[in-house]
């Protein structure tokens, strides 16, 4: 799944509001203008979202995928109750959409359908915290069990072609469309992960400062009929507290969405370290880090790679490691 174009894991809003010691209405260069200030700021979101997608081996925020690999080997594993294990590269798994198999010697592949229901997730117990997204502790599915008749030792090592699509990651999107108070729906540019069809979806934060609220998705309805990713609108099970305006269609600025995101606060706190580093290696005035004495430490280069380095630790938390 492409996440071009989808919204940043740390907005501007948020960033002007963070507490960090970076100066950005000196960003790009002193005497900006708005404009240009709004398009640097979110130059250094787009940037530290896909840095923190790089330390992370994978896409953090939910995406649809489709993995292809042959089994049983290392990656595909058969158990003695003949249930096929499917090691995916990403994580959490929110759901299995489908899968299909092949024999490996077909080309092109002749695939039969696995469906949905003969697939389950490995470890998907989650925590009870009325949310379908695993919690800040880092927990979540990271491996796809497909029942026996499917997958097996008959054609021996490597006999199988194995597809199998899934929805993983931690749902993020942006809210650009105006809501009032009281509504109990958003519209958003990114609807995956966010319902998986029944019962609570994700809970996620609006981080629109100072108006933040936790909110419960109930639904979702896409823009184009019958995708599970892609814009569309969100149902909340409790009205809205604030209204929020997302900035969107302005001709003197960049667009602003709103950032809806279910990501633990760790990766959070991580996208402003990233965002200090890169704010200091580009000119923006100096942050200010405690030094192991209680002094200020210099902002230097030094400093803006410490800045970094914390963002590094707390993203490797959570990375796909094989």
């Amino acid at each position: 799944m492409s996440t071009e174009g989808l919204s940043p894991y740390i907005s501007p809003a948020m960033l002007l509001s963070s507490n960090f010691g970076i100066s950005w209405s000196t960003f790009p260069k002193p005497g900006a203008s708005i404009a240009e200030q709004v398009a640097a700021q979110l130059d250094i979101c787009s940037t530290l979202t896909a840095e923190m997608d790089t330390l992370a081996n994978m896409h953090l925020r939910a995406t649809q995928d489709v993995e292809q690999e042959f089994g049983p080997d290392l990656i595909i594993t058969i158990r003695r109750n003949g249930w096929a294990r499917f090691r995916l590269s990403a994580w959490p798994i929110l759901q299995l959409v489908g899968g299909q198999v092949s024999p490996s010697s077909a080309n092109p592949p002749a695939w039969s359908t696995i469906p949905a229901t003969a697939m389950i997730t490995e470890h998907s117990m989650l925590p009870l915290t009325g949310s379908s997204v695993p919690s800040a502790s880092g927990p979540g599915p990271t491996a796809a069990l497909i029942a026996p008749g499917y997958v097996d030792w008959a054609n021996g090592r490597d006999g199988y072609l194995v597809q199998v699509t899934s929805i993983n990651g931690f749902p993020v999107c942006g809210i650009d469309q105006s809501a009032s108070v009281g509504d109990s729906f958003l519209h958003v540019d990114d609807i995956t992960g966010w319902w998986l069809g029944t019962g609570s979806g994700a809970r996620g934060v609006i981080y629109d400062p100072p108006f933040r609220e936790s909110v419960t998705v109930i639904g979702a309805t896409p823009d184009t009929a019958g995708a599970i990713s892609g814009s569309g609108t969100l149902s909340l099970t409790t009205p809205l507290q604030f209204a929020h305006a997302p900035l969107v269609g302005s001709t003197s600025q960049a667009d602003q969405r709103i950032l809806l995101s279910a990501m633990p606060p760790a990766l959070i706190q991580a996208g402003y370290y990233f965002a200090t580093f890169y704010g200091l290696m580009r000119g923006a005035t100096a942050a200010v880090m405690q030094s192991g004495r209680g002094g200020a430490a210099p902002s230097s280069a030094k400093a803006a790679a410490d800045w970094y380095e914390l963002g590094k630790a707390t993203v490797s938390r959570f990375a796909r490691v094989f």
